[in-house]
């Protein structure tokens, strides 16, 4: 009898402190994620509210690098059997923004400034490196916004070379 009572003791003690471990998440998880959207709001609404070159450039520079970060570094596929393949997708960033959108809007905000104050050599850069560092579809209005301003820029250097 009493080996019984030991033993429910046991098991009561090892039930409550299983489910004590998972009934209550870390705060600091939540206060993490919210910090760090709200660090990547806060640069991309100084970017497009900035009308100097190159504090816009700075914003850029900073979401270009968190979108970068924030970019799966290795696909599932590289190493998933081909029979799981279908079933299993892609984990999705615990962002509720698209960092990487935010980054090519910046920038492209940023070319445009360079360009109608004259720094040519921004304003391409910056156009360049939205066609190099967003290429994929999800980005094709950012592309063709750069490929559009790099064709002016382009025509507008030929111009007073004349």
């Amino acid at each position: 009898m009493a080996a019984i009572k030991y033993k429910l003791s046991a098991v009561l003690v090892l039930s409550l402190a299983a489910v004590g471990c998972q009934s209550s998440p870390a705060p600091t998880a939540v206060r993490y994620d919210n910090g760090r959207f709200m660090d990547v709001w806060g640069t991309y609404t100084r970017c497009l509210s900035t009308d100097d070159a190159q504090s816009a450039a700075l914003y850029s520079g900073k979401l270009h690098e968190m979108s970068q970060t924030q970019a799966p570094r290795s696909s599932l596929d590289d190493f998933l059997p081909t029979q799981f393949k279908h079933v299993i997708t892609q984990p999705s960033s615990r962002m509720a923004v698209d960092v990487q959108a935010m980054a090519a809007s910046c920038s492209l905000h940023t070319g445009t400034l360079a360009l109608t104050t004259g720094n040519h050599d921004l304003a391409q850069h910056q156009f360049t490196q939205i066609l190099h560092s967003y290429p994929q579809p999800d980005y094709a209005y950012y592309a063709e916004q750069a490929r559009e301003l790099l064709t002016q820029l382009k025509l507008a250097l030929q111009a007073s070379l004349r």
